[in-house]
């Protein structure tokens, strides 16, 4: 049976490849490609976002790395595809290194984000934990996992002439 961090570890490990999933295959203008609606990023922009947040939660506050995080530079990013799944990749390697052999004891540890993440997964005026951090990691996570989803979907549709952009 697997401990509590590992079993983080695992259900990270599901949304990111369930996000590899939806990303591999599209060529880089498609994950590049604005979405056709208000304030929509790129897929690429919410995939730079969701590792990054990522890394920042579990391998800094929850590891104790070392972590260098732009997070509004994340969603302005641009890229190809193979850099991006790799970086998905080393993310999934380097969470199974936090957390696989970390004591389920050291989830209670208080964490020590910057202000302003200070409030971000806290339920009350308990300082931040490992086991806060890491729920904050998968809900954040699948939350952009949806967003990804349909915004593939949507693309697949435009393309394909199912539907049509407005004023288009």
């Amino acid at each position: 049976m697997p401990t509590e961090p590992q079993y983080f570890a695992q259900v990270i490990e599901r949304i990111a490849r369930d996000v590899i999933a939806q990303l591999q295959g599209l060529s880089d203008s498609t994950l590049n490609r604005p979405a056709p609606i208000p304030d929509a990023n790129t897929l690429f922009a919410l995939g730079t976002h969701t590792v990054g947040m990522g890394e920042f939660w579990v391998l800094a506050l929850v590891g104790g790395r070392r972590i260098e995080r732009d997070r509004s530079a994340e969603f302005r990013a641009t890229g190809d595809g193979p850099a991006f799944i790799a970086r998905f990749e080393r993310w999934i390697a380097d969470v199974h290194a936090v957390l696989d052999d970390l004591p389920a004891a050291a989830l209670d540890q208080p964490a020590n984000p910057p202000a302003e993440f200070r409030l971000t997964g806290n339920l009350g005026a308990q300082p931040l934990t490992g086991r806060d951090c890491l729920l904050h990691v998968v809900e954040h996570s699948a939350t952009h996992l949806g967003q990804i989803q349909i915004t593939v979907q949507l693309f697949a549709a435009l393309d394909r002439g199912l539907v049509k952009p407005a004023g288009g």
